[in-house]
């Protein structure tokens, strides 16, 4: 994500003062105002193929780009209940979407190979200034009883998450790798998420890769 751009979704506008990498580092993207008295929603793009995405909003130019290298955006402000609309564009392909974002609710607007996108709502509810939060993103509906293990041990870390849902839960602010098993069987390479940081939160998302599933993972920061 290393250009700028300036992002327009339904007349509401997204300024993008810096496009950084998803780590806790990465500058704030401010976007357009959620008005007083009204509760938050929150919006984010991710790049869950092989190519890179770019984001285009409806009824402007704008435009917000994404790669595997750097497949998550911030999660950006919006206003509840106003629905936004746009298109992603990969590989000579196009898919429009929109979303309507209830008040409190975190929703990930996630890119596929082709023209498919999904979306996952989340409202979490778990902060922890003590603790780290770590979730899982179901999809990939081909990967029968996901479940993510902490690598090298025979301890689930999180399961039961259905496709097109999200599971999440505390962790101790530590170095966590974490190992994809679909049918009981390891997919995949460990994934390593670094070492942890107390009151942050992630996200593991499970895809599909060809034939086989895979997962990455993004700091859920938001833009402020």
């Amino acid at each position: 994500m290393k250009n700028l751009f300036s992002v327009v979704f339904g007349g509401l506008a997204l300024c993008a003062s810096a496009l950084g990498s998803t780590s806790a580092s990465a500058a704030d993207i401010p976007l357009y105002p959620t008005g007083p008295a009204q509760d938050s929603s929150f919006v984010r793009f991710v790049d869950g193929g092989t190519r890179p995405v770019d984001v285009t909003s409806a009824g402007s130019k704008g435009r917000l780009s994404l790669d595997p290298a750097n497949p998550a955006s911030h999660f950006f402000p919006i206003a509840a209940g106003k629905p936004i609309a746009g298109t992603l564009a990969s590989g000579g392909a196009h898919q429009d979407v929109s979303a309507t974002v209830q008040p409190g609710e975190f929703v990930s607007i996630v890119a596929l190979d082709g023209t498919h996108a999904a979306t996952v709502r989340e409202k979490p509810d778990d902060f922890n200034a003590l603790k780290a939060s770590v979730a899982f993103y179901n999809i990939d509906a081909r990967c029968a009883a996901p479940t993510l293990k902490v690598a090298d041990r025979d301890i689930v870390l999180l399961d039961g998450v259905a496709a097109g849902q999200a599971k999440r839960r505390q962790v101790n602010p530590v170095t966590l790798a974490v190992q994809l098993l679909c049918g009981g069987q390891p997919v995949g390479q460990a994934l390593s998420l670094g070492t942890l940081v107390a009151g942050q939160r992630y996200t593991v998302f499970l895809v599909p890769a060809g034939a086989q599933s895979r997962i990455f993972f993004a700091n859920d920061a938001v833009s402020r």
